[in-house]
């Protein structure tokens, strides 16, 4: 059975053909990389409240948070940066939703760039909002109008250290202009580039509520890249969560078939046709 993998995707004004309409959109990258990891794409378009979120991902087998734009700032008591881009409160909330949900359910979550924000700012954490300020360079933004690489550090030891290698450094893609500053609760740094921007976050000990199984975000772009061992991993992940919804279904339908009340063979008289 291929598990179903939900994308999170933009809320944009957008022009095809001859319609110019707001449309919910997603670079095909993101399709691409989850069936190459083998995962069965579906998209999750905003606009929904938290119980469409909650019922959505319920019924998922995993949960891409792709990037976008800047996170509002006010999610994190920040007042907003002159760099930073217009909110999108639709794909905020949105957002918000379907990566709690995934985290209350045990939906397995790989949060990418905006993604790993999201995840960061719902477990209480802040973020850098313009990363040049800080780093005095502009190497994580890429190329205008399209991706850069540099090298991030992986913790040895940690769940992603165990997907990619974690000797030395892993050249990434990335288009990013803002990163994590406050780690969440529950949240433990696990890349770093470089110049020591938190680049990879994963489920680690928490003050508050744990989270389980497979929680991991990351700053850069793996669907622009040619290791697609994320979402080989996230796939696998998935598999597991597929194969313990279908046993949990057989369960309930065992159960209900237990509960139907006994049907009595016909005697037979009652079978024999009368006789006229």
């Amino acid at each position: 059975m291929t598990p179903v993998i939900g994308i999170t995707t933009y809320d944009e004004h957008a022009s095809w053909r001859e319609w110019s309409a707001r449309a919910a959109t997603l670079p095909w990258a993101y399709v691409e990389a989850v069936r190459s990891g083998g995962g069965r794409p579906v998209l999750l378009p905003p606009g929904g409240d938290d119980d469409e979120a909650s019922a959505t991902v319920a019924g998922l087998d995993a949960v891409v948070a792709a990037g976008g734009p800047d996170i509002d700032p006010a999610r994190y008591g920040a007042a907003r940066h002159e760099r930073t881009q217009p909110p999108v409160p639709a794909r905020d909330a949105w957002d918000f939703a379907v990566t709690a949900s995934a985290l209350r359910l045990g939906v397995p979550l790989l949060a990418i760039c905006r993604g790993m924000q999201v995840l960061n700012v719902l477990r209480g954490g802040t973020l850098h909002q313009h990363l040049p300020d800080l780093t005095g360079h502009t190497r994580h933004g890429g190329r205008p109008g399209g991706f850069g690489r540099h090298n991030v550090r992986v913790a040895s030891g940690s769940k992603l250290g165990g997907i990619v290698p974690a000797d030395g450094y892993l050249e990434v893609p990335t288009r990013h202009h803002q990163a994590v500053d406050l780690l969440g609760d529950g949240l433990a740094a696990v890349a770093w580039a470089e110049d020591g921007v938190v680049e990879a976050v994963e489920a680690g000990p928490s003050a508050l509520e744990g989270m389980g199984g497979f929680v991991l975000g990351v700053q850069w772009h793996p669907e622009r890249g040619d290791d697609m061992r994320l979402f080989t991993a996230l796939a696998a992940a998935a598999a597991g969560r597929a194969a313990e919804r279908s046993a949990a279904a057989r369960r309930v339908t065992a159960r209900a078939a237990m509960l139907q009340p006994a049907r009595r063979a016909p005697t037979r008289a009652a079978a024999l046709e009368p006789m006229v």
